[in-house]
């Protein structure tokens, strides 16, 4: 889907350095560079970071700039951007929302492709519109990406020729632009909210008389519904030109060829003869603290935040990387801090946590912040600033220090290992930050390096003044937003200076810190063995199986240098559970989660686990219960150890449980008040009545939670190893899995008996049911169309069922929202159960709450006309060409792989390759869509629910 990003304080990419750009004049850089250049090799780790060799940076006559970097992974695909320097913050008050518009007519007519054919000829390549066909517009800047297949060299030089199109050749049709509007203010409405309302509220506040609080890319109703055409246009004209635009392209291809396509299309567009100056707008400084508390009715989670503004750091040299690196450090352990005072049962807040990263304009922000309990904020408030006050009287332990080096040293390690594995679209983003925020772009392998050479170097003496720098006098901004329920429990300008006046006045002490195991085991199990293996050639996996009666299967594969994925998973589930019993453990595996692992509480494990890679889950699901994790080849024992003790009683921790009670109660209390809950819950009600299986969560049930059962229900469900499917995917060195496999899993307790799930009654109300709720201020509408039946499972209907999914995605887009220009997006999903052979499929979508019974009848229209004669070929062929790409791509991926293999050895599945399914899909038409069609759109057994407005008459 097209989107607009609203670029906020969010956490950027430590790893990734910030660079002022400088520009060649050249087609192509040099072999021999200017030693002051980016792409120079100078002392080492002194002056500016160069340019990963990998890279080819170069310039158009006409000042388009571009990278291009070869990459075959994934094989046979390419990601290709065309980069704007500008965005909603150069809009003029007669255009506000037209940057973001200007991108939407992108995608309907340019000169050399008419309408809607861009859209079509990707989607009938194997690409699919939204995840390989996109755009986004941001304050700053315009992005187009493409992904493309480059099996035939035709089709990558199409795509440049599409996006040299974009660049200068977009029609604006008249007739398309009043369409549009439409499909720009659903846009719109999605995001229209309590969220919504509060930004728009604090944002003039926070940053007043700033461009960036006046101009957000989605823009005003009144300019996108009556803006004049012209204005529309002006914008286009006036900021697509040569010296704003970049190219990247990074893919499996030959560099020289894109070069040349890059200049057959693009070296020919001409720029303005008086471009219009590209100003640059900054934030500016406050010498009083900015406020702002806001509230709202339908406001779910409480927060405050405390920041303060400084000049934004970009970090270009190897000095200010390594003060970045810094920054990193501090960050981590306030942050660990912060995580450590949460998981106390007593703490005002669910959660809380630091930043320190790039904001608007010419500012980076360093901000602290928190989820409050309800009546909590004073209280939160308070913590959030006195830690930051005892990180600047006491510092941080050695200790901590220490540990949160060794897991910076370790991410980077881990991340240059898979150097040679990363994929073309992580390069793209990198390389379209690069020209839009000034990043450098060493690569992975150098950014390692410059970790491991600089980081023993930094004292825990510098980080220790970071609290002290960033924690300023002026520039702070101080923001509350919170439910109106909360109005009187919160604190108003006054009290939060005097809250800040009083923390600075509190006598601290040091921070204490608890000193934790080194291992995981005091005693390792006696190790059992394995007793059978078995090699099955067409899915190239092992099968062994251990003395404790466990089936482990293992895929050795190089997809990743150093990743295994793993899941564990047997039947049974909640289906295990008797009515009354529901309630009472539904949340058990959270429970077990929060326990910690063997002696370890979770703060202790979280500690333990700094500098190692890798993780384990557990969850129990309505007919199964399984773990699944991923560690690290150099981590594999940790990790096995942790999967043993998954196994054994689970570590009772009270203070845990009543931490968890503490955090779930007011969350899902907060939940209530919002439409879309109390929607959900409509729909739950009225399909499933009083039945005792199917709840709303509230905090009185969360409170009804039994510790106890909880555990006993996780232990039961763990405790039988021969009951489990142990799957491994992965760079496997098979000596030393067999070795660990005898000492942690066929160690493990065993009963001969395998379970399987229960099948209970099903209670959902049958019939044409439907309902109407009025709820929420603003004015959208939300509709759901569930629709239900029973189908003998097989693979072939199976494959059906997804391909008619498929092609209603593609058609509902079309007439929906392409030309009723009714909503922004239509969701589509569902499925046929192999487990109870019953099908579901759910249609989805929020509009004008005018248009509800429009839109409605014109779907029940599409759904009459796929069922009376067959869809055109061509959406068959292009969802099953898209459906093999897709695959092409999964199958070079670890967890593709899992999860086939989970599938493959599920107790009662029915075998079938790869292969076999690859060709099931093309025996995919539209007579076959046509007649799952004629069972499936079918209302007798559905419900059709509607969300609009309270103030709806």
């Amino acid at each position: 889907m097209r989107k607009t990003l609203l670029r906020s304080m969010v956490f950027l990419p430590v790893s990734i350095a910030l660079l002022s750009c400088t520009s060649s004049h050249v087609k192509t850089i040099p072999d021999e560079v200017d030693a002051s250049s980016e792409s120079a090799n100078t002392a080492p780790f002194v002056g500016r970071i160069p340019l990963a060799p990998e890279i080819v940076k170069g310039e158009l006559s006409n000042g388009i700039k571009y990278i291009i970097r070869q990459n075959a992974k994934p094989e046979k695909r390419a990601e290709i951007r065309l980069v704007i320097n500008a965005g909603s913050i150069l809009e003029d008050e007669s255009q506000l929302g037209f940057a973001h518009f200007a991108e939407h007519m992108a995608f309907n007519g340019t000169e050399d492709f008419k309408k809607q054919e861009i859209v079509e000829y990707v989607e009938s390549i194997g690409m699919r519109f939204g995840a390989h066909l996109n755009a986004y517009t941001s304050f700053d800047e315009t992005v187009y990406q493409l992904q493309l297949p480059t099996d035939d060299p035709k089709t990558l030089e199409t795509g440049i020729h599409i996006l040299e199109n974009w660049a200068h050749k977009i029609t604006f049709d008249a007739g398309e632009i009043d369409k549009e509007r439409g499909v720009v203010i659903e846009e719109m409405r999605t995001r229209q909210g309590a969220n919504n309302r509060i930004m728009h509220k604090q944002l003039p506040v926070l940053y007043p008389d700033s461009q960036y609080a006046k101009r957000l890319p989605i823009g005003t109703q009144d300019i996108l519904a009556n803006g004049k055409h012209e204005d529309l246009i002006r914008f286009y004209k006036d900021w697509y030109r040569p010296d704003l635009m970049s190219l990247v392209a990074v893919g499996d291809f030959n560099v020289d060829e894109v070069e040349v396509l890059f200049d057959k299309y693009f070296s020919k567009i001409q720029g303005p003869t008086n471009p219009k100056p590209r100003i640059e707008y900054g934030i500016t400084d406050n010498v009083e603290p900015l406020v702002s508390i806001e509230t709202d009715p339908e406001l779910v989670r409480t927060i405050v935040s405390v920041s303060t503004k400084h000049p934004a750091f970009e970090p270009a040299t190897y000095a200010e990387q390594r003060q970045a690196l810094v920054h990193q450090l501090f960050i981590g352990m306030l942050n660990n801090r912060y995580a450590e005072l949460v998981l106390k049962p007593e703490s005002p807040m669910i959660g809380g946590g630091a930043n320190f990263n790039r904001s608007f304009g010419d500012k980076s922000m360093f901000s602290v912040g928190a989820a409050a309990k309800p009546g909590q904020v004073k209280e939160s408030l308070a913590v959030l600033l006195t830690e930051i006050n005892r990180s600047v009287e006491f510092g941080f332990s050695e200790s901590e220090f220490l540990r949160q080096k060794a897991g910076i040293q370790n991410r980077y390690s881990q991340a240059a290992k898979e150097a040679a594995k990363i994929e073309s679209a992580r390069f793209t983003n990198e390389y379209v930050r690069h020209f839009t925020r000034d990043e450098v772009i060493p690569g992975i392998v150098h950014e390692d390096e410059i970790t491991q050479h600089f980081l023993p170097t930094i004292t825990l003496d510098e980080v220790n003044q970071m609290g002290k720098k960033w924690l300023t006098q002026k520039n702070r901004l101080i923001s509350i937003s919170a439910p109106d329920s909360q109005q009187a429990s919160l604190p108003n300008e006054s009290d939060v200076f005097a809250i800040w006046r009083a923390v600075d006045a509190k006598t601290l002490t040091a921070y204490e810190e608890v000193e934790i195991a080194d291992s995981l085991m005091e005693e390792l199990p006696i190790p059992g063995k394995v007793v059978s293996k078995e090699y099955i050639e067409s899915i190239d996996s092992h099968i062994w199986t251990l003395s404790n009666g466990a089936k482990v299967v293992l895929k050795q594969t190089d997809f990743k240098e150093d990743s295994i994925v793993f899941s564990a998973r047997s039947q049974g589930g909640t289906s295990l559970l008797e009515d009354d019993e529901a309630k009472q453990t539904f949340m058990a595996s959270t429970v077990a989660n929060v326990m910690g692992v063997g002696d370890f509480s979770v703060i202790d494990f979280g500690k333990f686990m700094q500098g190692k890679s890798f993780r384990l889950n557990a969850n129990i699901a309505g007919r199964h219960q399984e773990l699944k994790g991923e560690s690290a080849v150099k981590d594999l024992e940790y990790f096995m150890q942790v999967l043993h003790l998954s196994f054994q009683t689970p570590r009772k921790d009270q203070e845990a449980f009543d931490t968890l009670i503490a955090r779930a109660a007011p969350y899902y209390d907060n939940l209530l008040i919002s439409p879309q809950s109390v929607f959900n819950e409509a729909m739950r009600k009225a399909s499933y009545g009083d039945e005792p299986r199917s709840f709303q969560m509230t905090g009185e049930v969360v409170k009804g939670m039994d510790f106890e059962k909880s555990l006993a229900f996780f232990d039961e469900r763990f405790s039988n190893a021969s009951n489990f499917n142990f799957i491994f995917v992965g760079n496997i060195d098979f000596v030393q899995m067999e070795q660990l496999l005898a000492q942690y899993v066929a160690s493990l307790p065993s009963e001969d008996e395998r379970e399987t799930w229960v099948k209970r009654p099903d209670r959902r109300k049958k019939g044409e049911l439907s309902l109407t709720v009025k709820k929420g201020l603003e004015p959208k509408a939300n509709v759901v169309m569930k629709l239900f039946g029973e189908k003998t499972w097989s693979h072939r209907e199976a494959a059906k069922f997804k391909s008619l999914e498929g092609v209603l995605k593609t058609i509902l887009r079309e007439r929906i929202r392409e030309e009723k220009s009714g909503v922004y997006g239509v969701g589509v999903g569902g499925g046929l159960s192999r487990e109870d052979d019953k099908y579901s499929l759910s249609i989805s979508f929020s509009c004008d709450p005018a248009r509800v019974d429009e839109l409605i009848a014109e779907i029940k229209q599409v759904f009459d006309e796929i069922k009376a004669s067959p869809v055109a070929a061509k959406y068959v062929e292009n969802y099953v060409s898209q459906q093999l790409k897709s695959r092409e791509v999964a199958k070079k991926r670890n967890g593709f792989w899992l999860n086939h293999l989970t599938w493959l050895v599920e107790p009662g599945n029915i075998p079938q390759s790869i292969e076999e399914y690859d060709v099931l899909l093309q025996e995919m038409s539209p007579e076959l869509v046509q007649e799952t069609a004629q069972y499936v759109l079918d209302f007798e057994d559905s419900i059709t629910a509607i969300l609009l407005p309270e103030t709806t008459e």
